[in-house]
Formats: C-alpha cells, sequence, structure tokens
C-alpha cells in the first residue's frame, strides 16, 4: 500500500513539474516573453555574446560577424565596441502580427565605418580583402584602428524607431532583423560593413 502511495506521489509530482515548465515556456509568445526576449538580445549585442545572439537574433549581416568572431577575437572585440553604448526601449509588442517596435539609440558609427571600409576597398580588391580576413596581424592593426574611431564617435541625437518580428524557436523566441533594423543598432556600421563583405 506504501508503495502504491509512494509511486501516485511521484506521478503527481512529476506531472506538476512537467506542466509547470510547459507554461514557462519562454518559447510562448507572451508580452512578458517578448520583453524579456528584447532585454535579453540588448544585453547580448552589448557583450556581443556570440552563442546568445546565434540563440535569439536572426540577422544576415551579423551573422557573417559572428561567424567571423569565433575565429578571430578582433571582430569579438569589434562588435563590442560598435554595441556597448547601444539602448533599447520597448513601443509596442503586436502578438497577433508577431512583431515588437522599439526605440533605438547607439553612436553614430556609419561615416567611421564607412571611411574605413572605403579605405580598405581603395587599397585591396575584394579578393585580397578574403584572403586579408585570415591574417590576424591585419585585422589587429584594421580593426583597432576602426574601434578607436568607433569609441570617438559621438551618440545620436535621437532614437531611431524600428518594428522587429518575432519567431518561435524551440526553447526560445527570435528576434529578426532587417537591414534597417541592423542599420538602428549598429548605429549605422554594419550597413557600411556590408560594402566590405
Amino acid at each position: 500500500m506504501k508503495r502504491i502511495i509512494k509511486g501516485c506521489i511521484c506521478i503527481i509530482l512529476c506531472l506538476t513539474i512537467g506542466f509547470t515548465l510547459t507554461g514557462c515556456s519562454s518559447a510562448e509568445l507572451t508580452e512578458e516573453n517578448v520583453t524579456k526576449t528584447v532585454e535579453k538580445v540588448e544585453t547580448s549585442l552589448k557583450e556581443f555574446d556570440t552563442k546568445d545572439l546565434e540563440k535569439y537574433v536572426d540577422s544576415e549581416t551579423l551573422s557573417y560577424i559572428l561567424k567571423m568572431a569565433k575565429g578571430h577575437d578582433q571582430f569579438s572585440d569589434l562588435g563590442k565596441a560598435i554595441f556597448e553604448n547601444l539602448d533599447i526601449k520597448i513601443d509596442s509588442i503586436n502578438l497577433e502580427e508577431k512583431t515588437v517596435t522599439v526605440s533605438v539609440r547607439n553612436k553614430d558609427l556609419f561615416y567611421v565605418a564607412s571611411d574605413f571600409a572605403q579605405n580598405l576597398l581603395s587599397n585591396y580588391s575584394s579578393f585580397q580583402l578574403l584572403n586579408k580576413l585570415n591574417d590576424d596581424e591585419f585585422l589587429d592593426n584594421g580593426l583597432t584602428q576602426l574601434t578607436q574611431g568607433i569609441t570617438d564617435a559621438q551618440m545620436k541625437d535621437e532614437a531611431v524607431q524600428v518594428t522587429l518580428t518575432i519567431t518561435q524557436g524551440k526553447k526560445n523566441l527570435v528576434l529578426g532583423f532587417d537591414e534597417t533594423a541592423e542599420d538602428a543598432v549598429s548605429g549605422g556600421a554594419l550597413t557600411a560593413i556590408k560594402q566590405l563583405v
């Protein structure tokens, strides 16, 4: 009799835990989970946490930089410099359309990154640049110069409003960044870097 009671209690506890975990799934499309996801993405960008960014962000240009950051610390340092001053505020969440509208503020980095990109393109062919991406000395010199320019740049006066798409992954929500959103969060840097890649 005691075994039956213990077995029943174990089954009830397992079911309760299972329902609790299912109910708290971070992939569930709720305002609370969207808010947490936006906060997670902001933190991940500032820290340039490649694992979390791959998990929570869908962005073509950012994905390329994340791949490069895995093999080269210089790209990771560049990412941290680009997003260090990023500020994201939620304006509205539309669960029906699966979107979140945010106001984004960062440094004005377009001209710094664009000048850097133009300088490289005037000195190297696309083929030469591809080969240089594996040259640590080249990356140290070039990206250090770009990072310094980013450090010296001024904050934008006003925030930019963008709308991000929301998709549901198996374990979490994912925010989709189009070119406009990439441009906003990076202060224009990703748009300029696209010229190189």
